[in-house]
């Protein structure tokens, strides 16, 4: 039974779906992978959108872990058009732009080094701040700008990189035509920099800088070719610094953090390699989901509130207890289980008595204005990918039942699939089945069946000959969908 002593009456939030807005560092829940970041056994965090990659970025450079010094580097607002022009004609066309994004974590480990208070006792911070100062009017210079000037000032008092033996007075960023130097001259730059760093670190007992990418996919409807070459331009100059940047007595960690969807959609030679090595893949499950929703009650309720303490015991129909009726409303991210939490809370708050729980008719009410969430959230990830998937749903709505059979599909889909729309039938199950909105009935050797959904079993992989689907309960409400056929 819930305790008779605490109540939700007073209980405002289980907290802001976004972790940028959300006091995330009051209730913290510290998982694998932050062990995986913090012993730089990664230097890639991949996880579908609301899997928490920006709580991490703000535990390491705002809470518990700002032993090391690290930095979060914010892509919001950046002007990829201005790095777009940063290119190097001698590099292929898929390293065209690791030597501008190389050029550009130097900057910023240069920036976290000399904010040390203890700085200015290295003789190697002089030089490394005038350059800073020259190009930048001071040590802190804003990501956006790092790559905008026309020219790189390289002044007697900064530092001085040199390429086959010839001193560089400047380099020209703003160049016209294919020149071929400009890799050269950056790497050269890019070389000095990283020297300095790392002479400034250690004379400042800095063992371990961190620099955090996140926000990549902000601002951007749809992966151009440009946008997926400077992505992995900015994956491999953080693989290269990360491997080559550090000594011993100093490693140098850059993360990438960055949505599973664009991971998938980016082409390279190395990238298999990368997802099986140094990547971390962010998932969740129903234990650590529960162990996180507890640690915000215990740190708003009182060090022992439970789950328990706060919802009615009896089951929901079907004989399912609650925490699992709305989990299999959720694709298992913190983000959806916060919104549905806030949803049940607000409609549990219409009613009067105290001590205040949740109940079964709290959650029913709820799923409604949940399941409109949860189609909002899926337009965001799947319209940069493909803009007319609301075709594909409003398919689903007319077969009006969780489970169809390809055929039913095909049918509905065809007659609302407009000209504009290049993707066909069976693409479109395919692209439904990789966001998760439908599973495959998965026939086991033995006779057995189960439902095989992408965030749930990422191994299973999309199987092409698939007849039978479910829609993801979360879009059940929303597409006005039934149970079973009448």
């Amino acid at each position: 039974m819930p305790d008779a002593q605490i109540s939700l009456r007073d209980f405002n939030t289980f907290g802001d779906v976004a972790a940028e807005d959300d006091a995330v560092l009051d209730y913290f829940l510290a998982t694998k992978a932050v062990g995986s970041i913090e012993n730089s056994t990664v230097f890639m965090a991949l996880g579908r959108k609301g899997t928490g990659k920006t709580a991490l970025v703000r535990y390491f450079t705002e809470g518990a872990a700002k032993h090391q010094s690290s930095k979060p580097l914010n892509l919001r607002g950046y002007p990829w058009k201005v790095h777009a022009a940063r290119i190097d004609h001698g590099a292929s066309e898929i390293e065209a732009y690791v030597s501008s994004w190389r050029y550009l974590i130097a900057v910023e480990l240069a920036s976290l080094v000399l904010a040390h208070p203890d700085s200015f006792r290295s003789l190697h911070s002089k030089s490394l701040a005038q350059f800073l100062k020259d190009n930048y009017g001071g040590i802190t210079p804003n990501l956006g700008e790092i790559l905008r000037p026309a020219k790189l000032i390289l002044s007697k008092l900064s530092l001085s990189p040199s390429v086959m033996g010839n001193a560089l007075g400047g380099i020209d960023l703003d160049r016209k035509g294919k020149d071929r130097d400009f890799g050269l001259e950056m790497n050269a730059l890019t070389s000095a920099i990283m020297t300095s760093v790392i002479e400034v670190a250690k004379d400042t007992g800095q063992r371990h800088l961190t620099l955090h990418f996140d926000e990549l996919d902000q601002g951007m409807s749809r992966l151009e070719d440009d946008r997926a070459h400077m992505l992995v331009g900015l994956i491999l100059a953080a693989r290269d610094v990360r491997r080559n940047g550090g000594t011993e007595d100093v490693a140098i960690s850059p993360i990438v953090y960055l949505r599973t969807d664009l991971w998938e959609e980016l082409q390279f030679s190395d990238k298999n390699k990368i997802t099986q090595t140094v990547a971390l893949h962010i998932a969740w499950n129903p234990t650590n989901l529960l162990e996180l929703v507890e640690t915000r009650l215990k740190a708003k309720l009182g060090p022992h509130a439970l789950w328990t303490d706060i919802a009615e015991p009896d089951l929901m129909r079907g004989s399912q207890k609650k925490w699992d009726h709305i989990l299999a409303r959720t694709f298992l991210r913190p983000r959806d289980v916060i919104q549905f939490l806030n949803i049940i809370l607000a409609e549990a708050k219409r009613r009067t008595e105290d001590p205040l729980h949740l109940t079964n008719p709290d959650i029913v009410n709820s799923r409604d204005e949940y399941s409109r969430y949860l189609k909002q959230e899926l337009d965001d990830e799947i319209g940069s990918h493909w803009p007319e998937w609301e075709e594909a749903l409003r398919a689903l709505s007319a077969i009006s039942t969780i489970t169809f059979e390809r055929k039913e599909f095909e049918k509905e889909y065809g007659s609302r699939k407009s000209s504009k729309n290049q993707v066909e039938a069976e693409e479109a199950l395919a692209l439904l089945y990789r966001f998760s909105v439908i599973g495959y009935d998965r026939r086991s050797g033995y006779g057995g069946s189960s439902w095989a959904f992408q965030y749930t079993d990422p191994e299973a992989g999309w199987d092409s000959a698939a007849n039978r689907f479910k829609v993801h309960l979360g879009l059940k409400e929303y597409a006005k969908l039934r149970e079973t056929r009448a």
